[in-house]
């Protein structure tokens, strides 16, 4: 912040030292960041008491945007000047500075340490102004803040919810401008338009992290305006079926898809191992230990917008996991690998090979064209050309039996829980951090359950009845 004083002249210079009592004239330009530098004018000191000069700065100071004079330092560095400025201090208690040279002019110099201090001060995601509007606020926070610590599938979530439903409306408003009650309008007219509860939720909480960052570090605003934002009770709510597979359907499934088809071992392993669709559809032929009958979970298969089909690390750090399998599905398994081998020799050079990039992206080159050094990957759920089997294709199969993503885990853990199986032998099994997420998600009061209970009250009526 640049201030420009001049005192008002006055007729009797004697009355000049009392400058707040005198008409002045203050001219004051803020940047982002910078603190004050006091320019006075060619005959602004005159007949200015010391004692108002300082209280006059003190005042200025007291300010929250304003921390110290001459924040930013210009020095002439031969024939180039350079800014420099504190930021903070080391591990071990040492000033830290931060300096930069080579700017031709004095002022371009100033210029781009403001520039910089003010990115310093906002966390180091390039921002270099306190007026920023949402969309330029949050273009930074994702590609600074959320890219470095999210899956690239979960930041593709957040890119297409943010883009569609966002920043398409609100995105030009300026972040210090953001109020509750304009939040609060927004989202009940997202919810006015259809957009379910879940996906409104899904809504305030990218927003909410986007704005606590705001807050802190990067201190644009005081306080987080999506704390006082609650979802309109009138939104739809898109519940999931969750449907148990009969042993019919089931059977009916098998019969459909039987060993050859596209759709037939990953329906088996689903069904088998209550693993999540991604991570069977990740599955290669080194994750299957047939002598210890042990399937491990170690990827999951997943397609990102704009990069393609990647092979990424499951959900969360408990998805990573052993499972123990039957014989009946190893068994399958292994007439299955056997089949893949027959039509890769039948297919020759134009066997379509699954190679994995060095940012886990997915090319299917024929065996003439792949590269010499390339990074096969030998997956499980694959069709005759060698191609992986997609999610999209496998999801087609299932629609078609009233199925979906959650009816084989939901039928998996279900099955378990009625043949006695403990929660944390399931939750471990399933991959979930909490054994309570096993428990309100996949288990539920079953037909079984509901007259195992049934009979236990009876039970206890009767000894009730044989006391009397």
């Amino acid at each position: 912040m640049s201030i420009y004083c001049r005192a008002a002249k006055t007729a009797n210079k004697k009355r000049a030292g009392h400058l707040l009592m005198t008409p002045a004239l203050f001219h004051r330009t803020t940047s982002a960041v910078a603190a004050p530098a006091l320019h006075l004018h060619d005959g602004c000191v005159h007949g200015v008491g010391r004692y108002a000069l300082d209280n006059f700065v003190a005042l200025l100071y007291h300010k929250k945007e304003v921390f110290a004079m001459a924040t930013v330092r210009v020095r002439k560095r031969g024939k180039t000047y350079s800014y420099i400025f504190e930021a903070g201090k080391t591990a071990e208690g040492k000033r830290r500075v931060i300096e930069k040279g080579g700017f031709a002019l004095k002022d371009d110099a100033y210029a781009a340490g403001v520039a910089a201090y003010t990115d310093y001060r906002h966390g180091n995601i390039g921002i270099t102004s306190d007026r920023i509007t949402l969309r330029a606020f949050c273009q930074k926070w994702m590609e600074n803040v959320v890219r470095s610590n999210v899956r690239e599938s979960t930041y593709d979530v957040y890119s297409r919810i943010l883009e569609q439903h966002i920043l398409s409306v609100i995105g030009m408003t300026d972040l210090q401008d953001l109020t509750p009650a304009l939040l609060d309008g927004f989202i009940r007219q997202q919810a006015a338009l259809g957009l379910s509860h879940s996906y409104l939720l899904q809504m305030r909480r990218i927003l909410h992290q986007a704005l606590d960052y705001a807050v802190y570090p990067a201190e644009l605003i005081q306080s987080n305006p999506v704390n006082y934002i609650k979802i309109p009770k009138s939104a739809p709510r898109n519940l999931v079926k969750r449907t148990i597979i009969s042993p019919d359907v089931y059977e009916q499934l098998l019969h459909d898809q039987p060993l050859g088809k596209l759709c037939h071992i990953p329906i088996m392993l689903l069904y088998h191992t209550g693993a999540r669709i991604g991570e069977v559809l990740g599955l290669c032929w080194e994750d299957v230990d047939f002598d210890r009958r042990v399937i491990h979970i170690r990827r999951q298969y997943t397609y990102i917008s704009g990069l393609g089909n990647l092979l990424v690390p499951p959900k969360t750090s408990t998805s990573v996991r052993d499972i123990i399998v039957d014989k009946s599905l190893l068994a399958e398994l292994k007439q299955w690998k056997a089949m893949q081998s027959s039509w890769e020799l039948e297919a020759g050079d134009t066997y379509r090979i699954v190679d994995e990039q060095n940012d886990h992206t997915l090319r299917y080159p024929s065996k003439r064209a792949a590269r010499l050094d390339a990074r096969r990957r030998y997956m499980v759920c694959t069709g005759r050309t060698g191609k992986p089997l997609s999610r999209a294709t496998l999801m087609q199969t299932l629609k078609k039996y009233d199925l979906n993503a959650h009816s084989f885990r939901h039928t998996h853990a279900t099955m378990l829980i009625e043949a006695g199986a403990s929660l944390k032998g399931v939750a471990g099994r399933l991959g979930h951090k909490r054994v309570e997420m096993t428990d309100e998600i996949y288990t539920h009061n079953t037909e079984k359950i509901q007259r195992d209970t049934e009979k236990a009250f009876e039970k206890t009526l009767e000894t009730m009845q044989t006391k009397r």
